[in-house]
């Protein structure tokens, strides 16, 4: 199955931004590996693949890596970190009532799985030509940027995550290899968080363009459906309402 192809791997690929992203990517041509516990697969080409994974153990992200250079003939060019575990907290006691064990599984899956896919990107990415697009896209939210009830456990490992793309994409470490680094964000038009809203179609349009971009642009990409990116700046005032 080897060509000249490039690949995209998605990690935590879901039936709206995983579903989105799949399709837009195979339409530019790239063979799509899809890596989630569910099977969402669009398409039953031999250019899309599934493997079954746990983003709850990170050590299985390299497995994955392996499994798509075994199966499509290559490293990935273009990684996407979809996957993201939100356990509720008690709006009212959130510290009297913290779950160690919740938070956890929630660090595991939004930060430290995201860690090693990092690394297994970037050693991957070191075997591609340099026409490649080496780009890794992680799904964000609002979270690193103000708070919301309810989500104690969430924010934190979103944020944790969020300075590992922001050390990378302002330190410009790995600029000379042409790796690029992007936390993406989709926002409402007034700049807010779009909470369940979440639009599959305008995330894989940005990501697409974000594959394409030659440079390291802004590692906090805040996009809007229909206009793309807009820096909404830091000023992000707390609120009562649960993302």
């Amino acid at each position: 199955m080897a060509d000249s192809s490039p690949i995209v791997l998605i990690l935590g690929a879901g039936p709206n931004i995983g579903k989105h992203v799949a399709q837009s990517f195979a339409a530019k041509g790239y063979k799509v590996a899809l890596a989630s516990r569910t099977d969402h697969r669009h398409s039953t080409s031999d250019d899309t693949i599934h493997i079954p994974t746990d983003l709850s153990e990170p050590n299985l992200i390299i497995d994955v890596f392996a499994q798509v250079e075994e199966k499509l003939g290559a490293a990935p060019s273009v990684v996407v970190y979809n996957g993201a575990l939100r356990i509720p907290d008690d709006t009212s006691d959130p510290i009297g009532t913290f779950s160690f064990a919740n938070h956890h599984s929630a660090l595991a899956v939004n930060h430290l799985s995201v860690l090693q896919a990092l690394h297994q990107a970037v050693l991957g990415f070191r075997t591609l030509p340099a026409s490649a697009s080496k780009t890794f896209i992680f799904t964000g939210n609002i979270l690193n940027m103000t708070t919301r009830p309810g989500v104690l456990s969430f924010g934190i490992t979103k944020t944790a995550t969020s300075y590992a793309f922001r050390y990378l994409g302002e330190q410009r470490i790995y600029e000379k290899e042409g790796i690029k680094f992007y936390y993406a964000d989709e926002r409402s038009p007034t700049g807010d968080a779009v909470y369940l809203d979440i639009d599959g179609a305008a995330a894989a349009e940005e990501y697409v363009k974000l594959s394409e971009r030659k440079d390291q642009g802004p590692w906090l990409h805040t996009f809007t459906k229909g206009h793309g990116y807009k820096d909404f700046g830091s000023d992000i005032k707390p609120s009562a309402r649960n993302t």
